[in-house]
């Protein structure tokens, strides 16, 4: 159904108006990650009432087959979805996504100890490049397993010493459980958390990437490179036509190592602080058929100056902040074929560096039939 530029316009403002507060406000933690459901063009319908009107008091069970089923016949059409959120919901037992992701970072400045934006540092240049195929497995009704491997280019110099090459990311493997099931009748929202592993094979096959930085912000959870990782996901999501909400809570804890700015610096042992991440996204379907939406996300970035494990932390800095936010516009190229197309741009922050991040992402839905998530 063809919207004018108006409505477009007043969707737009209401987006903002959603996401904004959050940027002032405390850590939040809102809903959650990729995806979609119903093939372009399948007409929903809405799930047969208990009886009773026992669905209509928001009476179903918390992820059990009624639940799932008033899910899978509820407002939920296929879109590309965020690029930065993960999803709470997950992907029918026996089904298989696959989602690329590829995201260049370019760094321009950097942030001071109280916010403010000052040029780099002499010698000093970045530019990343992330290459992320992220495969997701339906392992049961309400549990997902994900597998992301992903590549990563360096054109950099530090102190003049150039740092160029491509290699592997570090890897990460996620499983993830939906304890609660969004009812499409009440407020319910549905509710999942995601544990993801990060293993450090920058560091076993000689990556060219700065030893303890940081990759692009994407989908995956920040980690340090090189840095074995661990980290807890608390995710959200409701669908509200036309509108989609996400947003999650994210806490890594990075195990401590023999580390080195550069192959030629001396090595020494390294704590890192823990790092906690905010992520919140909305997303505005303007036509069902054609996938076409808008997504506005935010993203916030901390470390923190201690570790859970008890040790000081001894890199520099102990302690930093980002906030970026993110518009994107997404359209599906064909009934499985997804795209989306943004640009995290700085907001705010500290002690770390202010880049802009290009990226889009191309998602194809196997399998037959209603591809609910």
């Amino acid at each position: 159904m063809k919207t004018g530029k108006g409505k477009i316009l007043l969707r737009t403002v209401a987006i903002c108006g959603i996401l904004l507060p959050g940027l002032v406000g405390a850590v939040p933690a809102w809903a959650a990650d990729p995806a979609a459901p119903t093939p372009a063009g399948a007409v929903t319908t809405p799930a047969p009432p208990a009886k009773g009107g026992e669905e209509s008091k928001g009476s179903l069970s918390l992820n059990g087959p009624d639940a799932l089923a008033a899910y899978k016949h509820s407002w939920n059409p296929l879109t590309a979805g965020p690029d930065l959120v993960s999803y709470a919901d997950t992907l029918p037992e026996g089904v298989f996504n696959a989602r690329f992701f590829f995201y260049t970072r370019f760094t321009q400045a950097q942030y001071t100890n109280s916010g403010g934006i000052t040029g780099l540092p002499p010698g000093f240049y970045e530019t990343q490049m992330l290459a992320l195929e992220a495969m997701y497995f339906g392992l049961g009704p309400n549990t997902e397993l994900a597998v992301l491997p992903s590549l990563i280019g360096t054109f950099s110099s530090i102190g003049g010493n150039p740092l160029d090459g491509w290699g592997l990311n570090d890897f990460t493997l996620g499983i993830k459980h939906r304890w609660i099931i969004q009812n499409p009748n009440s407020a319910r929202p549905s509710f999942g958390t995601f544990l993801f592993v990060t293993l450090p094979t920058t560091s076993w096959l000689g990556t060219p990437v700065p030893r303890g930085g940081l990759p692009p912000i994407s989908v995956l959870p920040a980690t340090h490179f090189g840095s074995p990782s661990l980290t807890g996901t608390l995710l959200l999501r409701k669908n509200i036509r036309p509108f989609r909400f996400f947003g999650g809570l994210y806490y890594t804890y990075s195990f401590p190592g023999i580390e080195s700015v550069t192959a030629a610096d001396p090595k020494f042992f390294a704590q890192f602080g823990d790092l906690i991440q905010y992520r919140m996204a909305a997303e505005d379907v303007i036509d069902e058929n054609r996938g076409l939406g808008l997504i506005l996300e935010m993203v916030g970035l901390s470390e923190l100056p201690f570790s859970v494990d008890g040790l000081p932390v001894n890199t520099t800095p102990r302690n930093f902040n980002l906030i970026g936010i993110q518009p994107s516009v997404e359209i599906n190229l064909t009934k499985r074929l997804a795209l989306s197309v943004g640009v995290l741009l700085p907001a705010w922050g500290t002690n770390e560096y202010l880049s802009t991040t290009p990226n889009f992402s191309v998602w194809y839905y196997f399998g037959k039939g209603t591809l609910q998530r």
